[in-house]
């Protein structure tokens, strides 16, 4: 425990450090800070979309963000939740614009329609897929949001409260009101 409590305390650090570089213009810091956050990013939004091709497209727009925001990040503070920060907002511009298209679940499945060998296991992998889903769905937007960043992001209590603007023992009662939801809507033992 102790152990990971300095080990992201240095990870916060080299980032820092990193951002720093790169807001000099230091490319390979850049790099560095991409491959870092990369996959962390594509989690989250992978896991708030619900749909892995929209995840890579609003993780290139979170580091597209970055890249242009990075002037503005003010060292000293979390790299990390400024760049879930920008995540997260990119993640809400996707759900509005999805909206104003209106597009429908029924297109997306006709288009997935036959990709596996196996349309019985395919069936059954939907089915698991979408019973999480829907349980996801179900919890309040809030909950939903702290869980994602928490577990999806693997962000930290600190660092979710600063994306969101709340106190790190508010974040973690949200996520154990959020979990004990979930649990009850899936009526499974988590």
């Amino acid at each position: 425990m102790i152990q990971e409590l300095a080990d992201r305390a240095t990870a916060a650090l080299d980032a820092d450090a990193l951002a720093r570089r790169a807001q000099r213009g230091d490319r390979d810091a850049l790099g560095r800070l991409y491959d870092h956050f990369y996959e962390r990013v594509t989690r989250f939004t992978a896991g708030r979309l619900g749909d892995p091709a929209r995840a890579e497209d609003v993780t290139s727009e979170t580091f597209e963000a970055m890249l242009r925001g990075l002037g503005s990040y003010r060292p000293g503070t979390d790299f990390a939740a400024w760049l879930f920060t920008i995540a997260h907002r990119r993640v809400g511009d996707h759900f509005r614009r999805l909206y104003r298209r209106r597009e429908t679940a029924l297109d997306e499945a006709v288009e997935r329609a036959g990709t596996t060998a196996d349309p019985a296991q395919e069936a059954i992998d939907a089915a698991d897929r979408a019973e999480m889903a829907s349980a996801f769905q179900a919890l309040r937007p809030d909950e939903q949001e702290v869980l994602a960043l928490r577990v999806l992001a693997g962000l930290s209590a600190v660092q979710v409260g600063a994306v969101l603007g709340k106190s790190p023992g508010a974040v973690r009662v949200a996520q154990h009101r959020a979990l004990r939801a979930l649990r009850e809507r899936m009526e499974v033992s988590l």
